[in-house]
């Protein structure tokens, strides 16, 4: 019996990084670029940014990082296009007001999330179906993936399991 539950885990584990990779190839294809490049912009001006050196970003301070990038045609483009507020709410993914610098590099986050499945899978091994679609769905909000992409994503991965 033993056996056989390490090797469901096993199995379920392999399925979820599987799962893992495949979700990110296709979610990258239809991803906000706007908000990923705007996210890409804060990571790299991070510390510039962060005024305050508390190491998160709140909208004033980048709101002045703005400002100060008037001559940057691109970043003005992307502000533009979009809401600055939209797009600070696509970045920060805990909805705690601030950006924190894992929320500018959304690699940064993925083993947590695959950490936190693989151990819903080692409670709960009869539920790894649940598991794999609430994967998908903080893996889709992890990358800025839009809502509409979020429920086709987690469609696709619940008509899989």
């Amino acid at each position: 019996m033993g056996i056989q539950v390490n090797n469901e885990i096993n199995l379920q584990s392999g399925f979820l990084n599987n799962l893992y990779t495949k979700v990110q190839n296709y979610t990258s294809q239809f991803l906000n670029t706007d908000t990923r490049d705007f996210a890409s912009y804060l990571n790299e001006n991070y510390e510039s940014i962060d005024k305050n050196k508390d190491n998160e970003l709140s909208k004033n301070e980048i709101s002045a990082s703005i400002k100060r990038e008037e001559r940057n045609r691109e970043l003005q483009k992307l502000i533009d296009n979009n809401n600055l507020e939209k797009m600070l709410a696509k970045i920060d993914t805990n909805e705690d007001g601030k950006i924190s610098y894992s929320e500018t590099d959304p690699n940064s986050n993925v083993s947590n999330l695959l950490k936190s499945a693989y151990n819903q899978v080692q409670s709960d091994p009869q539920n790894w179906g649940n598991t794999a679609v609430n994967l998908t769905q903080n893996l889709c909000k992890n990358y800025y993936a839009s809502s509409a992409m979020t429920k086709l994503a987690t469609s696709a991965v619940s008509a899989l399991v």
